[in-house]
């Protein structure tokens, strides 16, 4: 079982700067670094998101009692809006020359 290279962040950064200065086709670029040519793509697409780490996790989503809160909250809140909206419709000029 082999594992996953690692490679720099320095490394990184010469590849995708070398792609994309260099105007030769990704797959050659990649066959010469003797990288993937999934992992250049890869470091392309994040340099361009300015993640410049490489391989970095994106962060971890919220945790399922927090979003379940939260929701508990939007609820309650759109509630109180719409009995706002009723209250505001009731006291507003217009309706009170009924």
């Amino acid at each position: 079982m082999s594992s996953r290279p690692t490679y720099s962040d320095e490394f990184k950064a010469d590849a995708v700067a070398l792609a994309e200065s260099s105007g030769r086709p990704l797959a050659l670029v990649a066959a010469e670094l003797g990288i993937s040519l999934t992992a250049l793509k890869r470091w392309i697409k994040l340099s361009h998101e300015g993640h410049e780490g490489g391989g970095r996790k994106p962060d971890l989503p919220v945790d399922t009692a927090k979003y379940k809160a939260m929701e508990v909250r939007l609820r309650e809140l759109e509630r109180e809006n719409e009995f706002l909206k009723k209250v505001s419709a009731c006291l507003s000029p217009k309706n009170n020359g009924r």
